[in-house]
């Protein structure tokens, strides 16, 4: 015997059948998330799993226990708050945050304000890293791993990016539609410019946002500054502006050179 513990208690075999089974089907629910589907619901989710309704219920009611889910009555389910830490860690290895953060710091010293960088989350911008000014008498902080409403800066520029109409639409549910048609005829200008800005008229702040590329041109994240609105411009010739874009642009990825045509 080399010393190992080995189960041998009746029915081991089953339980770990079973909590693979659990596994399993977990997984599967997860993956039905994609970045076009960002909610989903029980018909839906019993349809995919091939399940009956209330055994599909209980698989979902437990991730929701554990956090892996969270339920909106009257929209569905959403993924929880347990998945977006793990997501959040995932993150912290990525190259592009590696290289923001002193680009990100040095940005909000220049023009004291808080700088956030922001990916999309499927139905907004998911903050995923923040700098604090810091020499000023009150601080504008965001929490990393919130994600925004589609009316703020952020959002408006991956609004302005995303190509398929599904997309739009889910992005806007939920949006007046006075205020939807607002944020539509802004999308060209956006994209033209490669500025929004958005008010928080009740708190009294403005954001700025610039788009930063992946290389093939596509939009990877944007970068932003937060501050009140009687500091932040809404000039895109100021010069916080000009240093919002240089920073954008130097965690943009060069573009992938243009393939000669023909041999």
């Amino acid at each position: 015997m080399d010393g190992q513990a080995v189960d041998v208690a009746p029915g081991g075999a089953v339980r770990e059948g079973r909590d693979l089974q659990v596994l399993a089907r977990f997984t599967r629910v997860l993956e039905l998330f994609t970045h076009e589907r960002s909610r989903i619901d029980l018909a839906f989710t019993t349809a995919e799993l091939g399940l009956n309704r209330s055994t599909t219920y209980r698989y979902l009611a437990a991730m929701v226990k554990h956090g892996l889910l969270v339920h909106t009555p009257g929209q569905g389910y959403a993924l929880g708050p347990t998945l977006s830490r793990v997501g959040l860690l995932a993150l912290d290895r990525l190259p592009l945050l590696e290289r923001a953060d002193p680009i990100m710091q040095t940005l909000s010293e220049t023009v004291h304000e808080t700088s956030t960088l922001s990916i999309w989350g499927g139905s907004g911008p998911l903050v995923a890293r923040v700098h604090d000014e810091h020499s000023r008498f009150i601080r504008i902080s965001v929490a990393v791993g919130s994600t925004l409403p589609i009316t703020t800066a952020q959002g408006q520029m991956f609004l302005a990016h995303l190509g398929e109409q599904r997309a739009v639409e889910r992005a806007l549910s939920g949006v007046p539609e006075s205020e939807r048609e607002t944020l539509l005829a802004r999308r060209v200008d956006i994209r033209r410019t490669g500025i929004s800005f958005s008010d928080a008229s009740a708190d009294g702040l403005r954001c700025i946002a610039a788009p930063i590329h992946g290389v093939d041109g596509s939009l990877a994240a944007t970068l932003s500054l937060i501050g009140t609105i009687n500091r932040m411009p809404k000039d895109r010739d100021d010069a916080r502006v000009v240093a919002l874009r240089q920073a954008a642009a130097a965690l943009s990825e060069p573009a992938l050179p243009a393939t000669a045509g023909g041999a």
